[in-house]
């Protein structure tokens, strides 16, 4: 038998996780089934096995997309930024300006979709909690690099830091989603980056002085 070859392998992967995204978009995790999903893509649910052993499986998948996405935004935004202090301040208007697409609020259901169904289900728990834990240091590693670069308090915990302004933007998505209004979200988040960065720079001119 010929083997398939793996860019048609990956292309038909992509095909399945864009199809369940758009289910549990739709639907919900729990509404969504898998036989669904095979029906999307043309498959025989035996077929949809084969890449993703359960719906679990589906639901990791697609948020680790989401979550990959947004490491590779993160590092090309700080890249590009002169200084670390610079790139922390460039990454939060990339949220800002982000809030209102709707591109951004899929990726917000597809993951509170995802959080609330591991409360029910401690394996998938186990499998986006490592995800969640590298996007939290990643911000919390930028934060420490512009304190090493003098452009932030070196008290501040960067770490409690990096997991408020996460949970923030996840807490915002997530109201903007019912209120209709992801704009009062975006002028909220540039609220809350102006007391952040501001607290951090007082601190650190009244600590050098």
């Amino acid at each position: 038998m010929a083997k398939v070859p793996d860019r048609y392998l990956e292309e038909r992967r992509q095909e399945i996780l864009s199809a369940a995204a758009r289910a549990f978009i739709e639907k919900g995790y729990s509404a969504t089934t898998m036989q669904e999903v095979a029906t999307a893509c043309d498959l025989a649910p035996g077929t949809l096995y084969r890449y993703f052993p359960g719906k679990a499986d589906l639901i990791a998948a697609v948020v680790g997309e989401c979550m990959g996405s947004y490491h590779d935004v993160m590092a090309e935004v700080t890249d590009e930024a002169p200084t670390p202090g610079e790139g922390f301040r460039m990454l939060g208007e990339h949220v800002a300006a982000g809030l209102p697409q709707p591109g951004w609020q899929d990726d917000c259901t597809l993951r509170l979709e995802s959080y609330l169904a591991s409360r029910r289900d401690e394996v998938l728990r186990e499998r986006l909690e490592g995800p969640l834990r590298e996007t939290i240091s990643d911000l919390a590693g930028i934060i420490r690099a512009a304190q090493a670069s003098g452009e932030a308090d070196p008290d501040v915990d960067a770490d409690a830091l990096a997991l408020l302004l996460h949970s923030a933007v996840a807490g915002l998505s997530a109201l903007g989603l019912p209120l209709h209004d992801a704009q009062a979200a975006s002028a909220a988040w540039r609220l809350l980056m102006q007391l952040v960065t501001g607290l951090m720079v007082e601190q650190r001119v009244s600590v050098d002085a």
